[in-house]
């Protein structure tokens, strides 16, 4: 699973029936680097929620009261969301086969740590919204709902 689908998971957007629809496979699973960008995706809305958009704002507040209590939150709710749906979390494909995907598939390093993860745990399906991962031959891609038609 990837963080576009616990991101919709969390925050309610058009993406969230969709999203809800993944539910409904197993086993569900999702990555170390997953979790990094859904938390990560996560402060950065509840920032964007008090009027801070800019990263280097975000950054900066980090280190203050406030911050540490929206890291907290955004870290609440993403473990929450993957301990209530039984998501559960695989380590990462090691920097060398990463770089290899990368280079294969002409993707960016989390989209690329994403793949490599699912090739070294013998994963075929994805649940994304990303539409890089399109063009990835022998993957499926969930929900179908979603890419029917794409």
């Amino acid at each position: 699973m990837d963080s576009s689908v616990i991101v919709n998971l969390i925050v309610e957007t058009e993406l969230t029936p969709f999203a809800e629809k993944v539910l409904e496979y197993f086993p569900l699973l999702t990555s170390e680097t997953v979790i990094d960008e859904s938390i990560y995706v996560i402060i950065r809305k509840l920032f964007a929620q008090r009027g801070i958009r800019n990263r280097f704002d975000v950054k900066k507040r980090l280190f203050t009261k406030g911050g540490g209590a929206i890291i907290d939150e955004a870290i609440e709710l993403v473990m929450e969301t993957i301990d209530e749906n039984s998501i559960a979390i695989v380590r990462d494909a090691d920097i060398y086969l990463t770089v290899a995907t990368m280079k294969r598939y002409s993707l960016l390093p989390h989209d690329a740590k994403i793949l490599a993860t699912m090739l070294q745990n013998g994963v075929k399906t994805l649940a994304t919204f990303d539409e890089d991962f399109l063009r990835i031959n022998g993957i499926t891609l969930l929900p179908d709902e979603y890419w029917e038609g794409r």
